[in-house]
């Protein structure tokens, strides 16, 4: 009896203690790596349903596929599929679908990320870069001209795809620079568009109903080398800022921007930087639990015929602030003149 009492104990608290190991929380990770040394990542989408994360190369058009609980990413698919050589902006819809961007090549794909299936494959105009994209409520997707003074609208009815000239940047009030890269990052909130212009450091409101757009006051800020915007409730901002068109002692951040119910204003209320820095973010996206995924995309080595700084290329992993509210202020953008 003793015998068989001593081994029903033994057999509890290993029981217990397996379901303590098993039930014990993961520390998150606090970076992934992205193999390759000529990678050169740039364009981030983050699968909510499934914890997986997609990255795409500047230097080529190969995609990458990664997983929130793992540390390295793997190849998804490979250089010149579908005809791919160069990857920019990503995002995934509602539906689940893949929306990959491919800068000077002019073209947006969208993908079966289960199959890697090629759903439709769509083309701005000549000479453009197409560049970042974001979809609204309603399933439109936008996607901004980098190069050209135009952000394009793509719908979809019955499985058939459109992509055509939405907005006609040059009867606005926003100043083009040709040959540089202008609007770049957007963000779709509600009845607006968000977009940051990456040589001036200026953000714009874009109403979806009307094209009117204006400037959003930053309180006399500037966002050089603005990237990505992703948000989790339209409020709160976060903001990638490199170095391409910036002080080269201005160091690489997320900004963090806290926006009027209009979206008309909007002040830095912090700046996120992991420990060691961040080399030239490019597109970020929120996990939903509690972490922001950020490229390092080195982007501005490769533009600058250069080697990367620093191997392996990664995707950083930041945790983000509950509350923005009582952080104090913090500029480290630049002031107008």
């Amino acid at each position: 009896m003793r015998v068989r009492m001593r081994h029903l104990l033994l057999g509890l608290t290993a029981a217990v203690t397996l379901a303590c190991t098993t039930a014990a929380p993961t520390e998150p990770l606090d970076h992934y790596v992205i193999p390759g040394d000529r990678a050169f990542p740039t364009g981030l989408a983050y699968d909510p349903d499934t914890g997986h994360y997609f990255v795409g190369s500047a230097a080529d058009g190969a995609l990458y596929r990664g997983h929130v609980d793992r540390p390295e990413a793997e190849l998804w698919s490979p250089d010149g599929a579908d005809g791919r050589t160069v990857t920019s902006g990503m995002t995934m819809d509602a539906a689940g679908r893949l929306f990959v961007n491919g800068a000077g090549s002019n073209v947006t794909r969208v993908y079966d990320p289960e199959s890697a299936g090629l759903l439709a494959e769509l083309r701005g105009l000549p000479g453009g870069f197409v560049n970042e994209v974001s979809i609204a409520e309603d399933g439109t997707a936008y996607v901004t001209d980098s190069y050209l003074p135009v952000i394009y609208r793509i719908t979809e009815s019955a499985g058939g795809w459109r992509m055509e000239p939405w907005l006609d940047i040059d009867r606005t009030a926003i100043d083009w620079v040709h040959g540089e890269h202008n609007l770049n990052g957007i963000l779709a909130v509600g009845p607006y568009l968000l977009s940051v212009q990456s040589n001036t450091g200026r953000l714009w409101r874009i109403d979806r109903a009307t094209g009117e757009v204006t400037e959003v006051d930053l309180g006399g800020e500037l966002l050089p080398s603005g990237d990505a915007l992703v948000s989790d409730d339209g409020r709160r901002i976060f903001l990638t800022q490199g170095n391409l068109y910036a002080d080269t002692d201005q160091e690489p951040r997320v900004a963090v921007l806290e926006m009027s119910e209009d979206l008309t204003s909007a002040r830095i209320v912090d700046s996120l930087v992991p420990p060691g820095g961040l080399l030239h973010p490019s597109q970020a996206a929120l996990t939903g639990n509690g972490r922001l995924l950020v490229v390092n995309s080195q982007y501005n080595r490769l533009v600058a015929g250069q080697e990367p700084q620093s191997l392996p290329f990664t995707v950083s992993s930041i945790p983000v602030p509950a509350e923005t509210e009582t952080t104090p202020a913090v500029s480290l953008g630049i002031r107008l003149p």
